[in-house]
């Protein structure tokens, strides 16, 4: 089975992206920075592993990525949050 990460999943786009690839048979991981956030449970209860995880902690994201075959970023970060 391929397993996918998808950043961004809370959002419009991102949570449509993880419903499609669960109803192709897709493991989909996704990235959350409010693990408790009830659209983070919507999706962890259709069947998205859900892992903390933020655009600007690298470690968050490398763990995220382990075992993963693919990975769909949709996921936006406002402003320059890397060069403070």
């Amino acid at each position: 089975m391929t397993s996918v990460l998808v950043t961004g999943a809370r959002g419009l786009l991102g949570s449509n992206v993880c419903v499609q690839l669960l109803a192709k048979g897709y493991k989909v991981r996704a990235t959350a920075r409010d693990l408790a956030a009830r659209d983070a449970q919507v999706l962890r209860g259709r069947g998205v592993e859900i892992v903390g995880g933020d655009l600007a902690d690298l470690p968050a994201m490398e763990a995220a990525t382990k075992g993963m075959d693919a990975i769909i970023h949709v996921a936006a970060t406002m402003g320059r949050l890397w060069m403070t």
